[in-house]
C-alpha cells in the first residue's frame, strides 16, 4: 500500500513546496526553479489536493502560510535532503583515512606469492585497511556473490558465471632439492636423475598426479610419488629435509629457495605455463575501494617480477 501511494507522488511538487516556503510568492518561485508562473500555480494546486489542505492563503500582496505549511517545513528538508544524498555519486575512495576489511581466499601458494608484498604495500598506502587470508575451499566462488569474500587468487582454471578476473602473472614451474643432492649437477636436473629419487607432489584439489605425471607419461615415463600434500611450504620443508625431489610454481619455489637450505633447478622436461589471477564477484565490480585493491594487488605482482634462474 504504501509503495502504491510513493509512485503517485512527483517529487517534484515537493521542491516546489519548499521555495514557496522560502519564497511565499508564485513568481519567484517560478524564477527560481526555471518554471512558467501557470507551471508553478499546477504545481501548487496538486499539493492542495495531495495534502487536502490550502498551504498558501492571500494576505495582501502576499501568500501566507497555513499551519499545515509550517508543519511541512522541517520533514520537507529532511526528505529532500536525503533524497539528495541518494542521487549523489560514490564517495571517491581515499586510502589513507579509509577503514575497511579485504578478505582474500586462496592456496598457501597465493598467500606465499602474493600476499607479502601486498601487505607491505597496504601497510604504507592505507594503514586502516586490513587483509584476512582464508584457505580456498569448494564454496570460495559461491562466497563471493553472498558478501563473505571480496577475492579469489585462482589459477586459469574455469570459474563461474557472474566472476570476473583479471590475470596477474604466467607463470611456469621449478624444482627443489636440498643442498648437495645427488641429483643436482648442473642447473638443470637430468631425466633419468629425475626419476631415479622419489617426489613430494602438492595438490589442491586432490588426486595423486599432476602436471609432471601428465608430460612423463606423453614420454612414456612415470616417476613414484612419495608424499601427498595439500601446502606447499610444508612440501618445501620435506624437500630440504630429504632426498625427495619437489616440482612446483616458479614464484613460490623462488621465494622457499631464498629462504630455506634447497636449490633451485630447472625441470627436466617442459612443463609449459599457467596463468595467476585474481577474481571477484560483478557486484563488486564498480566499488572504489574494491578498484583500488585490485590496481593494489596488480602493482605488487609487478613490482617482484622474478628473474629466471642462470
Amino acid at each position: 500500500m504504501l509503495e502504491q501511494n510513493l509512485r503517485k507522488i512527483d517529487l517534484n511538487l515537493l521542491v516546489v513546496l519548499r521555495s514557496l516556503l522560502a519564497t511565499s510568492n508564485v513568481g519567484q518561485t517560478a524564477k527560481l526553479l526555471g518554471m512558467s508562473q501557470p507551471a508553478t500555480s499546477r504545481a501548487l494546486a496538486s499539493l492542495r489536493e495531495l495534502f487536502d489542505d490550502r498551504l498558501f492563503v492571500k494576505s495582501g500582496s502576499k501568500m501566507k502560510p497555513t499551519p499545515r505549511a509550517l508543519e511541512l517545513r522541517e520533514p520537507l528538508e529532511t526528505v529532500l535532503s536525503g533524497v539528495l544524498r541518494v542521487l549523489e555519486p560514490a564517495d571517491t575512495f581515499e586510502p589513507a583515512a579509509a577503514q575497511r576489511r579485504f578478505r582474500i581466499a586462496t592456496t598457501d601458494y597465493g598467500a606465499t606469492v602474493v600476499v607479502p608484498q601486498l601487505a607491505a604495500r597496504i601497510s604504507v598506502a592505507a594503514p586502516n585497511v586490513y587483509l584476512d587470508i582464508a584457505p580456498l575451499t569448494p564454496t570460495s566462488f559461491d562466497e563471493l556473490g553472498s558478501n563473505d569474500l571480496d577475492l579469489v587468487f585462482y589459477s586459469d582454471n574455469p570459474v563461474p558465471n557472474a566472476l570476473m578476473a583479471k590475470e596477474l602473472y604466467r607463470e611456469r614451474f621449478a624444482c627443489l632439492v636440498r643442498p648437495g643432492h645427488p641429483a643436482a649437477r648442473s642447473n638443470t636436473i637430468a631425466l633419468d636423475d629425475y626419476l631415479a629419487f622419489s617426489h613430494i607432489l602438492v595438490t589442491v584439489t586432490g588426486g595423486r598426479t599432476g602436471p609432471v605425471d601428465r608430460e612423463l607419461g606423453l614420454l612414456g615415463r612415470e616417476r613414484r610419488i612419495a608424499l601427498v600434500l595439500p601446502y606447499f611450504a610444508v612440501a618445501a620443508l620435506a624437500a630440504a629435509n630429504s632426498d625427495l625431489l619437489l616440482t612446483m610454481p616458479y614464484r613460490a619455489a623462488k621465494v622457499f629457495a631464498d629462504t630455506m637450505p634447497l636449490d633451485l633447478l630447472e625441470p627436466p622436461v617442459e612443463l609449459g605455463q599457467f596463468g595467476y589471477r585474481m577474481v571477484w564477484h560483478e557486484r563488486v565490480q564498480d566499488d572504489p575501494g574494491h578498484a583500488w585493491f585490485r590496481g593494489v594487488i596488480g602493482e605488487s605482482v609487478r613490482a617482484d617480477q622474478p628473474a629466471r634462474p642462470a
